[in-house]
């Protein structure tokens, strides 16, 4: 940071975070895309090591998590549109993310496919409500001429958070899983199974029933261990939306103080 505040013409100007919507846009990007891709990567793990479903089905499960989040951006961005009013959406998008996690905390191996996957509809909304709501948030608190760094920004914080969520709670999970393993079958078929990446899918059918379900109770642990993660990360993103402040929606350039008037001009 300090660099971009010696060059003339900084990546990230510093100034934009003279705006306080616009910073705690940016944590709530942050946050945002640790949830997301966290949840959207151990879930499929779950309804393939626990639920038996193959790749292709498993993405396909996730359907109700994607179009909630779909739906959930495009309804926000008509509001918004609508109204000019934006604070509630963030708050209530963390809410509904810290809530989707802790409805998917029952899920195991008992638990019916399709409602494994109906379940993953309320943190998909929360998260495309927060998705939208930072986006326009950035948009609005940035000069016209800052708009390309502002976007800029929010996607890479958004990155950021989710390489940096994927590789913490994905400690934590391996972690988990492993010492549930070393628990149920014994240090050293948990160091087989797991350092040596011999935990995969494809090899569930071969299986003895003990270990098959040893490694679907290990597993579904894990992913308990995603999803307290996630909710605490939508506990802390609820504390970051809340102070947002609601400020005139930008509807153009000429909202702008700084831009200059057009002069009229007579036809010739």
């Amino acid at each position: 940071m300090a660099v971009e505040h010696r060059t003339a013409e900084p990546i990230i100007p510093p100034r934009l975070f003279a705006d306080r919507n616009f910073t705690l846009a940016q944590v709530l990007s942050f946050l945002v895309g640790a949830v997301m891709l966290t949840v959207t990567n151990y879930l499929p793990q779950y309804l393939q090591l626990v639920q038996g479903s193959s790749p292709a089905a498993s993405g396909m499960l996730l359907l109700p998590l994607m179009f909630g989040m779909l739906g959930a951006q495009l309804l926000t961005g008509r509001l918004i549109s609508a109204n000019g009013r934006y604070r509630s959406y963030p708050i209530l998008g963390a809410t509904l993310m810290a809530g989707g996690a802790l409805a998917l905390f029952p899920l195991d191996g008992d638990t019916p496919v399709a409602l494994a996957s109906a379940l993953t509809l309320p943190i998909g909304a929360g998260l495309g409500l927060v998705l939208q709501s930072t986006t326009l948030i950035t948009m609005n608190s940035a000069d016209p001429r800052d708009m390309g760094a502002a976007s800029g920004t929010l996607t890479l914080l958004r990155t950021i958070g989710g390489s940096l969520g994927i590789a913490l709670l994905g400690t934590l999970y391996a972690v988990q899983v492993r010492g549930d393993l070393a628990a149920h079958l014994g240090p050293a078929a948990a160091d087989r199974l797991t350092t040596q990446g011999d935990l995969t899918p494809a090899l569930l059918p071969d299986l003895p029933a003990q270990v098959a379900d040893a490694v679907r109770l290990a597993v579904s642990g894990g992913l308990h261990v995603i999803l307290t993660g996630a909710a605490a990360l939508s506990v802390a993103a609820l504390t970051i939306a809340w102070p947002i402040r609601e400020t005139p929606l930008r509807t153009g350039p000429a909202d702008d103080p700084d831009t200059p008037a057009p002069t009229a001009t007579r036809d010739r």
